[in-house]
């Protein structure tokens, strides 16, 4: 059986761009002394300037064809969530204590662009179709997306899967007059494995799930093939995205990783990351040439054709 099978035949292929190098800052996996919990998420303006300059989704500039390749991502995984559907239809997919809007974003092992990938649909979610999101970072040993988005360290999940007493509704943040919400990763934690598997573990995604059914929560793992992690993290979640890396991530490695999850859910599916798409293959580009389109121009495009 190839991998695609395995993964339910569903692969979205992209194109996005390995994010602009830059120097490390001040801002590390190291996690100082933590400040007391607020009670409501704080909320903050990002500085969409420096995202765009790191290759990152720009609210701005809707024909990139970053936009256009996460619309077509965001489309099928919004139809496999049931997102799409009319309010009853879409109650009618839930089961008692899932409403499948946990989507888990992980990848076979590091360097894949599985942050980027987590960030991308966070911010493309909440910014251009107005969904209300939340980003969290589960990805214990290496989290990224407080660096990424220039974010401090704060108490975040780990706190809340240390302390029954810390609830995620007053941690992490909100984006000013958006619909977008972050958890950072927070304290750091010895055994992340264990924390997952624990009940109360399965208490918080069952809650951070319920508080809003129609809210959408994406969460950043580890790689599957570097940490246990994210296959526990499997059976608490709706939809996993599987990133992998176009021409670099060894085949017999991925079908090993994505055996691993379908194990424990089967609603895998594969997005083969950084294609090189060819003039032949930019299927965007009829949609950018509509968008741009002058009425008046159509009647001359018309008889062009006519006489050719």
């Amino acid at each position: 059986m190839s991998i695609v099978e395995k993964a339910g035949a569903n692969v979205l292929k992209t194109n996005f761009g390995k994010k602009a190098k830059k120097k490390k800052d001040k801002l590390t996996d190291e996690t100082p002394d933590m400040p007391a919990p607020r009670q409501e998420r704080e909320i903050i303006e990002l500085d969409h300037q420096r995202l765009t300059a790191l290759g990152y989704f720009n609210p701005d500039a809707p024909s990139s064809q970053l936009a256009l390749e996460l619309r077509a991502v965001k489309r099928r995984l919004l139809r496999r969530l049931g997102y799409l559907r009319a309010s009853g239809a879409r109650q009618a997919l839930r089961t008692p204590g899932r409403q499948r809007n946990l989507i888990l974003v992980t990848s076979t092992r590091a360097g894949e662009g599985k942050t980027f990938t987590a960030i991308n649909l966070a911010l493309s979610l909440a910014l251009e179709d107005n969904i209300r999101t939340l980003l969290i970072d589960a990805d214990f040993a290496r989290p990224k997306v407080r660096a990424r988005l220039g974010l401090p360290a704060a108490p975040g999940l780990a706190d809340c899967l240390l302390d029954d007493a810390v609830d995620t509704a007053g941690l992490g943040w909100r984006v000013k007059d958006t619909t977008l919400e972050f958890l950072p990763e927070g304290a750091r934690a010895d055994r992340p494995s264990e924390l997952f598997a624990s009940a109360r573990s399965q208490r918080l995604w069952n809650d951070i799930a319920m508080a809003d059914p129609d809210r959408l929560v994406i969460v950043d793992a580890a790689p599957v093939l570097a940490t246990t992690d994210a296959v526990v993290l499997a059976k608490y979640v709706d939809e996993i995205v599987f990133v992998v890396e176009a021409n670099s991530t060894p085949e017999p490695a991925v079908a090993a990783a994505i055996d691993e999850l379908i194990d424990i859910n089967a609603n895998v599916s594969v997005m083969l990351n950084r294609c090189q798409i060819g003039a032949g293959g930019a299927h965007y580009g009829s949609y950018e040439y509509y968008d741009r389109a002058r009425p008046d121009e159509e009647p001359e495009a018309a008889e062009a054709s006519k006489k050719e």
